[in-house]
């Protein structure tokens, strides 16, 4: 992952038990140019629990 220099937008949910929270920590402190975004109170499903949060996210990191 150190040689990946992308920008890469790490999208993990609080409360997901299929690939928790810690893992996603654990890739953005390996991924140089990594932005991690939490979706609160959501698990696996985040882009359909909370899909105008996820939408803006991916939107806003596009526009950067």
């Amino acid at each position: 992952l150190k040689d990946i220099s992308n920008p890469v937008l790490l999208l993990t949910a609080s409360h997901d038990r299929i690939i928790p929270k810690s893992t996603m920590e654990e890739m953005h402190e390996r991924l140089p140019n990594s932005i991690l975004y939490v979706v609160d109170k959501a698990g696996h499903n985040s882009p359909l629990e909370k899909t105008p949060e996820v939408n803006r996210e991916i939107i806003t990191f596009l526009k950067e």
